[in-house]
């Protein structure tokens, strides 16, 4: 029924209805006057005629009274009672301080027992790969499965030996230099 009244008082607004009954109906409800009251604030505010003095709405008591209605705070079901709270003692206390200064260093020092792992490690590795001559793989430029011959001491050997030998060390060069190449290029 409120519903058709705030009907009817839109249509009273717009000039559709001109029945005196509900005229007088609007007069002696407080209600349909504040809703009047809106509506003519709400068609200002649409046809841009809105002016600071229209604006009497006093919504200031509306949110006090919702804040007074509204719950703000919850008890919780298990919340401390300050009479059954325990303070530590004065001689716990030191022992309190001593296991959260143990419990630091111990953090430090597992980090350092990691940091050593990995250092010793490296290290080994390392060790590891270098060739006998104590050369780094990347530098290592003999190539895989080839022996090198000494230096000097070479006897007589007809001609075809020593062209043979030629093409040989040649070829020797040719890998060294490819596996040098490739290495350098990897990295």
């Amino acid at each position: 029924m409120q519903i058709e009244r705030k009907e009817q008082l839109s249509l009273l607004m717009d000039g559709e209805i001109t029945d005196d009954n509900f005229i007088d109906e609007v007069l002696r409800d407080k209600n349909l006057q504040s809703c009047w009251h809106r509506y003519h604030i709400v068609r200002d505010a649409m046809r841009g005629k809105l002016h600071n003095s229209l604006l009497t709405v006093d919504i200031a008591n509306q949110v006090a009274k919702a804040l007074a209605n509204e719950d703000t705070y919850h008890q919780l079901a298990e919340q401390p009672n300050p009479n059954e709270v325990l303070v530590p003692q004065k001689h716990n206390l030191f022992w309190i301080r001593v296991k959260e200064v143990m419990a630091k260093v111990s953090q430090v020092g597992l980090a350092a027992c990691v940091t050593l792992g990995i250092i010793a490690g490296v290290q080994y590795y390392q060790g590891q790969t270098e060739d006998s001559n104590g050369v780094p793989p990347t530098l290592n430029t003999t190539p895989i499965g080839v022996n090198l011959a000494p230096v000097g001491g070479i006897s007589q050997q007809d001609d075809q030996q020593i062209l043979e030998k030629r093409q040989y060390d040649k070829i020797k060069l040719l890998l060294q230099d490819y596996e040098l190449q490739k290495r350098l290029n990897a990295h």
